[in-house]
């Protein structure tokens, strides 16, 4: 099963553009122009930004045929097949995949979103082509504040358009003014009912476990961890990641991850338990998040002190993998439902990179932090992955 992504819900019939032969929906429009095309998938929904390119595939070869410069399909941002890590800017490509897992609130914080600004800046496109105005940013005002300019003041102006409104920013004449009026109002009420449902969830934060980021689950084994009597070493799991992309065997996973049996022969066990769930975190376009943030406290651990074992015994290192443990056991979200009431809810935790790892540390409570916040979202009955359930769900006591 899987939490119904943006894509499926763009896929409905786009709004009818107002009457005007200067609407986007008006194919000779495109005409000439050089398009690029931008992919963001938030947290918590199911599908990828490929699914997206996917959904879009049809409408730039529509474009394309009626004039439309062609688009490099090229990939710039994030490897849209997960193969490399990390952002590149380099080649000619014309996609700009921000990556899945990504935050719309968060403008300033998407790198190849705001390299994509600044190449229409220089004039390297005429505007920008997404599944839907949601993808530029959660609401008008977020995404006014940087790149109004881009629509609002360059002449000839840039083009924001959102297949799935079937609309745009920067349409010239009175027109432009009115889809303008229209989108910002979507984009706000779109960004409003988001932040309505957090808010929801903020009021019932009363310093609960699940509140400072704590809820138990399945957890990579860290470093410095003592188990009958041994220290457990940095176990590499984007090795392992890797092996389960290459297809390889359970015994061989076994290798890669350093785990034997008492004969000394590598243990299947472990491809039995982390090849399903490395691979859903792939599905959910979370795995390079989680990976990322896995070796980022491991390598916290190594650095804090001379013995990974000492380390790891630390108030610090406690403090960190308390106020995380809900993040890697669920890095996709997780419904959650109040035994007593029977009310449910979405919980979505923080990167602990995003908050840093060196404030997680040196807090007791993760709430003292302002940033820190675990979303707490009605469920909605959408389609979840196994991995984002748990099999008794509630919310446990309180920390003292």
């Amino acid at each position: 099963m899987r939490v119904q992504s943006s894509v499926q819900r763009e896929r409905r019939p786009r709004n009818p553009p107002l009457s005007g032969s200067n609407h986007i929906g008006d194919i000779m429009n495109f005409k000439g122009k050089k398009m690029a095309v931008y992919l963001r998938r938030s947290k918590g929904e199911s599908g990828t930004t490929s699914d997206q390119l996917d959904a879009l595939e049809s409408v730039i070869t529509r474009l394309e045929k009626a004039g439309m410069k062609k688009v490099n399909r090229g990939i710039v941002g994030k490897d849209i097949t997960k193969k490399r890590k990390g952002v590149s800017f380099e080649g000619s490509g014309m996609i700009f995949n921000e990556g899945d897992g990504v935050s719309g609130f968060n403008v300033a914080e998407r790198p190849v979103f705001m390299e994509l600004l600044k190449r229409l800046r220089k004039g390297k496109y005429d505007g920008v082509i997404a599944v839907s105005m949601d993808r530029f940013a959660r609401n008008y005002g977020a995404l006014s504040r940087y790149a109004y300019d881009l629509w609002g003041e360059l002449k000839p102006a840039k083009i924001f358009y959102g297949d799935a409104e079937n609309s745009a920013l920067g349409l010239p004449g009175m027109e432009g003014v009115i889809q303008e009026k229209v989108l910002a109002s979507l984009m706000e009420w779109g960004g409003l009912a988001k932040t309505l449902e957090i808010l929801k969830g903020e009021k019932k934060r009363q310093g609960t476990n699940i509140d400072k980021g704590y809820l138990l689950g399945s957890r990579p084994e860290w470093v410095g961890k003592v188990f009958k009597g041994k220290t457990a070493p940095f176990l590499d799991y984007r090795a392992v990641y890797q092996g389960i992309v290459d297809k390889v065997g359970a015994s061989k996973l076994g290798r890669i991850a350093r785990k034997f049996d008492t004969q000394g022969q590598p243990q299947t066990s472990f491809s039995r338990t982390w090849k399903p769930r490395l691979s859903a975190y792939a599905d959910l376009g979370v795995i390079e998040d989680w990976l990322d943030n896995y070796e980022a406290v491991s390598q916290y651990i190594l650095d804090f002190g001379a013995q990974p074992r000492t380390s790891f015994k630390s108030q610090e290192v406690s403090n960190l993998l308390k106020s995380t443990a809900g993040y890697f056991a669920y890095p996709g979200g997780v419904l959650l439902q109040n035994v007593q009431t029977g009310e449910k809810e979405f919980i979505v935790f923080p990167s602990p990179l995003s908050i840093g790892l060196d404030r997680l540390a040196n807090t007791k409570n993760a709430l003292e932090l302002d940033d820190f916040l675990v979303e707490r979202m009605p469920y909605d009955g959408r389609e979840l992955d196994k991995f984002q359930t748990q099999p008794r769900a509630g919310e446990g006591k309180k920390k003292k």
